[in-house]
């Protein structure tokens, strides 16, 4: 059909498309002007209000061999965490004193953005050290429950967190999954054992033994937390306008600051700058402590589902 009318009708259908085309060139070439426009009406380009978070999901017991597991969902962002449990002998260099030893893997084929080796490196240092420094808080693990013998030997707990899928908050994804595989941990009873044949007739060792077994050196036991390390992450976007659980387009924009409240105290870690003062504590805090419900739903809501189903606790 051509003629006049047929052209108008041809432009009005062409012109959705044309504004849907500089939408995605503003996106990719003036990312700041594109979300700016999108926070002069207090929306961010996801459709959230800065303060909401992405919806999210989280399932313990995501990896049949580890001793604990979990996976976890922000939004677009994925990752599964396993725990393995190693019986270490104390040294005179090292108190036998058990503990968590945390490793973040962030592969390429999770993002693009981990392709550059030093990127990925770099991230995976910060996190992995953000790990242990709150997984190893007396204010989160009891030490106590990792004794095997009294000042000899203890339990080593290697939590190893893989990013599956990226799109922004890798702080709040790493820290839920690794307390949600600690939280799924169950440590074996042992026992001493003879050494293998291929071992020869040496001292005796320690063997995992069924749970309720006599003679054991060590009972079996789920670990207790002394309590939950919750985390919250913020990015600044134009306009110095904060926004809660970022996504990748909105951290790549500006500074980001996670906090994590441990033993009632929030943790601060500061990621390319941060708030100020006064920004902290008239707006950031009580958008964190406001956030503390709904995680703890979380990961509570994902323990009676494992019940349930009789998955493990």
């Amino acid at each position: 059909c051509t003629g006049p009318g047929a052209s108008r009708r041809r432009g009005m259908r062409l012109e959705p498309r044309a504004g849907q085309m500089d939408a995605l060139l503003l996106q990719r070439f003036h990312p700041e002007e594109y979300h700016r426009r999108f926070l002069a009406d207090g929306v961010r380009p996801d459709g959230r209000a800065p303060a909401t978070r992405r919806p999210s999901r989280l399932q313990p017991a995501a990896l049949a061999a580890a001793f604990g597991s979990a996976s976890v969902r922000l939004g677009g962002s994925s990752a599964v965490a396993g725990v393995r449990a190693e019986c270490t002998e104390a040294s005179p260099d090292l108190p036998a004193l058990g503990h968590v030893t945390a490793t973040v893997e962030l592969p390429p084929l999770c993002s693009s953005a981990f392709r550059d080796r030093h990127v990925a490196a770099g991230t995976s240092t910060f996190l992995a050290s953000a790990l242990n420094d709150v997984l190893n808080s007396p204010h989160v693990l009891d030490a106590a429950q990792l004794h095997i013998r009294e000042g000899e030997l203890y339990w080593t707990l290697h939590v190893h967190v893989v990013c599956l899928n990226y799109d922004g908050n890798a702080f709040d994804l790493c820290v839920l999954a690794a307390l949600a595989a600690l939280e799924d941990t169950f440590l074996p009873a042992l026992g001493e054992g003879s050494a293998a044949p291929s071992e020869g007739a040496g001292p005796l060792r320690l063997v995992a033994l069924p749970t309720g077994s006599p003679g054991a050196v060590s009972e079996a036991r789920q670990l207790l937390l002394k309590s939950r390390p919750l985390p919250v992450t913020f990015a600044r976007l134009p306009g110095d306008v904060w926004v809660l659980d970022p996504s990748a387009g909105e951290e790549a924009l500006g500074a980001s600051v996670s906090l994590c409240l441990v033993g009632g105290r929030w943790l601060v870690y500061h990621r390319g700058g941060g708030a100020t003062a006064e920004r902290f504590l008239s707006e950031l805090m009580p958008l964190a402590r406001g956030s503390v419900p709904a995680l703890a739903e979380l990961l509570d809501g994902a323990r009676r589902a494992a019940a349930l189903t009789g998955g493990k606790l």
